[in-house]
């Protein structure tokens, strides 16, 4: 190999030549440098094309994960949408087993929680309030208001397990190991997915409870629908409406009378409406009284067998007459203020076997 090179140099007008000698060593070491630089540059250009490459997937998933948590959210309000309605839907199956005689409860008991109640609190048959409890597994009594079981779940076990799952499940997806726990801080965007993964089990968790619900309140209302077509008569003879339209001022329970100033038991339902608004029967009976009483003043009672009887008082005009049957419905008279009374309204009044009971354990509205 040889040790030097000779590099000359021949002007294109002048004389002379010059020459350079260049070590061999110099220009192999040279062209070394050289590919090693090119295998640099390339690898470097390599990298950098991997890093734009994972900043735009980044960029990708993160949009993904907030269009992802913005739709769990959507899918949260209207899963407690639906939890509200699977609740309405539950109380009205609850009040049809009352009117069926499927379930025996005090009626004697006002239907509306007094003001410090709040929700998820119950009054027990002596006056004492109790809070409905959160499962500590999955099971739900359909007995039960459903919204407190979707609130304060975290220290749930099932809910607990379920999102362990969950964080199982995108650990493995990024391909961190059984420490991804202390792994997963090391990048925001697996920092955000793992957020999310709680909002996944949040949403399952749910749905779950709501699935269970749903399921058991459709087995009770099948029950229901066997049981009523025995009750078809007792059903007409059932008071499920509010005789008027109106708004009530004054609910079922011991209150300041307005007209005596002192605590007394209030048998029944006042109904503010306007004068001459229309009251209707609200199930099929015989009037047994139609005409004036001392305090309540244009009156009306109707007898709707199976010892149910109701009772309409204050009216301004009376339309129905004594021994005449009426049928849900039926005009029997108009809102007023005689007798007793601060002003119009109509005071309902349901009594079984003589006992008066509040009226919104059979309203069905």
């Amino acid at each position: 190999m040889d040790k030097y090179y000779t590099v000359m140099i021949v002007p294109e007008k002048q004389k002379g030549v010059r020459s350079f000698k260049i070590p061999g060593i110099f220009l192999r070491s040279l062209a070394f440098v050289f590919v090693l630089t090119s295998i640099l540059f390339g690898i470097l250009l390599y990298n950098y094309w991997s890093v734009i490459k994972q900043i735009h997937e980044n960029r990708h998933l993160g949009l993904e994960n907030r269009q992802l948590r913005e739709q769990i959210k959507l899918f949260e309000l209207k899963m407690a949408t639906v939890a509200k309605d699977l609740e309405n839907i539950r109380i009205y199956e609850n009040k049809l087993r009352i009117i069926t005689g499927l379930e025996d409860v005090t009626k004697t008991a006002p239907i509306v929680p007094s003001n410090d109640q709040d929700q998820g609190v119950m009054m027990d048959d002596h006056g004492a309030t109790t809070r409905e409890p959160i499962p500590e597994d999955e099971s739900v009594q359909l007995e039960n208001n459903i919204l407190p079981y979707l609130q304060n779940f975290e220290n749930n076990p099932s809910f607990i397990e379920l999102q362990r799952l969950y964080d199982e499940r995108i650990a493995a997806h990024f391909g961190l190991s059984s420490k991804y726990k202390v792994t997963r801080q090391f990048s925001d965007l697996i920092k955000k997915s793992f957020e999310l993964s709680e909002e996944y089990a949040k949403f399952d968790y749910k749905f779950q409870i709501l699935k269970k619900y749903s399921t058991k309140l459709e087995e009770q209302i099948h029950k229901l629908d066997q049981h009523l077509l025995d009750k078809e008569s007792i059903l007409r003879s059932t008071p499920t409406i509010l005789p008027t339209n109106g708004w009530i001022t004054s609910y079922f329970g011991h209150r300041i009378s307005p007209t005596a100033g002192v605590k007394k038991m209030h048998e029944g339902l006042d109904v503010g409406a306007n004068f001459g608004t229309e009251i209707l029967a609200p199930a099929d009976g015989i009037v047994t009284f139609a005409g004036r009483k001392a305090g309540f003043g244009l009156f009306v009672q109707i007898d709707h067998g199976y010892g149910i009887e109701t009772i309409y008082a204050h009216s301004q005009k009376i339309i129905t007459k004594s021994g005449n049957k009426v049928k849900r419905g039926d005009l029997i008279a108009k809102v007023g203020s005689t007798g007793a009374s601060t002003g119009p309204h109509l005071h309902y009044e349901v009594r079984i076997n003589g006992t008066a009971v509040d009226p919104l354990y059979f309203v069905l509205e």
